[in-house]
């Protein structure tokens, strides 16, 4: 069963040279932060023509320069690797993590992305049945170490695919989804032991946790559907758009009090602008505070 114990998060975009990026894990390790997140982008979303260094090598470099913090990607980009690549990405950065990967997979929703790597944009059927399979494979090949797994599907055919040696901790990683799609809630409840959100754009704070307290009763609905506990899958929020915890002084505190009562257990917050550790100092001094 997952560790349904609160945790806290933060997600810091790979913008500066790696010798900057170690500065910043680190102080998010110090500070106590359970898990610091990469994202996974063709450049920067904010600015396409800002510095940007590649998700995965960003990741595995974090791996080696932390000790402690747990370690992953919010989230991977199905566009950039076929899903039994992505696995074998996976156990290797477990390894090097010492087993602290923590592998957060997503749907792949941003134009510029699909761009990049000129894919047609995918139709929501399209892209909701990829989803399906992508998970399926990834989560299969962790779980068959050797050359056990075989996948025949509309979008991904492996077959003998080895992964030797396997990650670290087993039967495989965590895995998180990213995404508020139907779609998004049903892979949750069949593979996930995850799910993310940040609510839909453009929502208040008060909609987004009404929205995302009928999704967490969905998802406990569909768990119970295909046999597992709904307390196996944590809640995980990140802390974008309207939830943005640096937004005012104390939007931090309300956001963690307002989504504690609709089910969330990790809050994931971006990297703060600016003068950060001011900043991040506040944020520990709260996240002692409910964890005391």
């Amino acid at each position: 069963m997952t560790d349904n114990a609160l945790r806290f998060g933060i997600l810091i975009p790979q913008d500066a040279p790696f010798d900057e990026l170690v500065e910043r894990w680190r102080h998010a390790e110090d500070l106590g932060f359970d898990a610091a997140y990469v994202a996974d982008h063709s450049g920067d979303y904010r600015d396409l023509g800002g510095y940007w260094l590649e998700g995965w090598t960003a990741l595995s470099h974090l791996a080696t320069h932390t000790a402690t913090i747990r370690i992953g990607t919010l989230v991977s980009n199905p566009l950039f690797r076929h899903p039994a690549q992505l696995a074998r990405q996976a156990a290797a950065v477990d390894r090097l993590a010492d087993g602290r990967l923590e592998l957060g997979i997503g749907t792949g929703i941003a134009g510029f992305d699909h761009d990049a790597v000129g894919e047609p944009y995918w139709p929501p059927a399209e892209r909701a049945a990829r989803f399906v399979e992508y998970i399926a494979v990834v989560d299969g090949v962790l779980r068959s170490p050797g050359r056990s797994y075989r996948h025949a599907g509309r979008y991904y055919r492996t077959a003998d695919i080895a992964l030797n040696p396997p990650p670290q901790q087993q039967p495989r990683p965590p895995i998180t989804v990213g995404g508020q799609s139907p779609t998004v809630l049903r892979v949750a409840a069949r593979h996930a032991d995850c799910w993310n959100t940040h609510g839909p754009f453009g929502a208040t704070v008060d909609q987004i946790a009404d929205i995302t307290a009928k999704q967490n009763r969905r998802l406990d609905g569909l768990c119970e559907e295909v046999g597992r506990d709904p307390r196996s899958v944590r809640r995980s929020l990140l802390l974008f758009d309207a939830l943005d915890a640096w937004a005012e002084a104390d939007r931090f505190q309300k956001v963690v009090d307002r989504f504690l009562d609709v089910g969330m257990r990790e809050f994931v917050m971006f990297w703060p602008p600016g003068q950060p550790l001011p900043l991040l100092e506040r944020a520990a001094a709260v996240m002692a505070g409910f964890r005391s």
